[in-house]
């Protein structure tokens, strides 16, 4: 009894402390699945141990019955034997107390282990029925009824989740990656681009964008890709192996945007002192390769330098 009253004390200070719990916390509790074992395994050794605590019992009544000290020992346990956990898991087993096992002794003895025909647990049947009837609404409800089934929710859901996402994303420039970048051609984000560019480019570029430590940048050949999503993706992670940095760090989403936008501006412009072309003649898709620009030279192998 004193098992099973902490059992319920600790379920109830678990319970006034659940709105005090971090939600992500809890979820990253709940849904590690050791977790749940350790618990599974708690609660299995506290009913081990008040149905061993219950045997114990039963073997310590027998044995003061035969030495004729039951009486004596009842009196002094009587007292504080009925209290209200007793009576509850006295219900909850519905057994009977051992002065009236005798009414449900079966015939067996077994080295004088006898058998009892007790009632099945009250707490396992009413368990039992309420199975029974979960599992009647549960095949009426989705398989009579209709109602979409796990699966189909998932994939419902799903689709929810993208269509909320690119509504999202279309308010949310902050999150604009190199999957979703788009070429901009406003006035404002043209100029935030040069200002950008002036700012962390034209050492290795040239103001012009006619190259210098780096590529040049006017012309229509491209070392890792000239389109927006190539350019956009070269800025924000850089080339280290030639001494490029990633600017993910030092610049926005939305700056790296209007940034690929400026430079994609400067194609086909003429610079003071261009750099010899690099890398792979670039065309949009579904248009035909076009000439490298008149102030560039083209070369056949890419030097080693600064990748744009």
């Amino acid at each position: 009894n004193s098992y099973l009253s902490g059992f319920v004390i600790l379920i109830f200070i678990g319970a006034i402390c659940v709105p005090f719990i971090d939600r992500s916390t809890a979820g990253e509790f709940m849904g590690n699945t050791q977790n749940w074992l350790i618990g599974a395994m708690i609660i299995g050794m506290v009913f081990s141990i008040i149905t061993v605590s219950n045997a114990l019992n039963s073997i310590k009544y027998h044995v003061l019955k035969r030495e004729g000290r039951l009486n004596e020992v009842a009196e002094d346990e009587d007292a504080g034997s009925d209290n209200v956990f007793s009576r509850l898991w006295q219900k909850l087993q519905d057994s009977k107390p051992i002065e009236e096992e005798s009414e449900i002794e079966l015939d067996h003895d077994y080295d004088g282990i006898r058998e009892l025909d007790n009632n099945l647990p009250p707490w396992w049947l009413w368990g039992f029925y309420l199975s029974i009837a979960f599992a009647v609404v549960y095949i009426v409800r989705f398989h009579v009824l209709g109602a979409p089934l796990q699966q189909e929710e998932y994939e419902q859901a799903m689709v929810e989740a993208e269509i909320a996402k690119a509504e999202y994303l279309k308010t949310a420039a902050n999150l604009i990656d190199e999957t979703s970048v788009e070429i901009l051609t406003g006035e404002a984000d043209l100029k935030a681009g040069a200002t950008l560019y002036a700012a962390n480019c034209v050492a290795c570029h040239a103001p012009d964008g006619g190259g210098g430590i780096g590529p040049n940048l006017v012309d229509a050949y491209w070392i890792h890709g000239g389109d927006v999503k190539g350019v956009f993706s070269t800025i924000k992670y850089g080339v280290p192996a030639k001494g490029m940095i990633p600017w993910k760090d030092q610049l926005k989403p939305i700056e790296i945007q209007q940034l690929t936008s400026f430079i994609l501006s400067l194609q086909g412009t003429t610079a003071a002192d261009p750099k010899e072309a690099q890398g792979d003649l670039y065309a949009p898709d579904g248009a035909a390769p076009a000439e490298a620009a008149a102030d560039s030279t083209v070369v056949e192998e890419p030097t080693d330098s600064t990748s744009n």
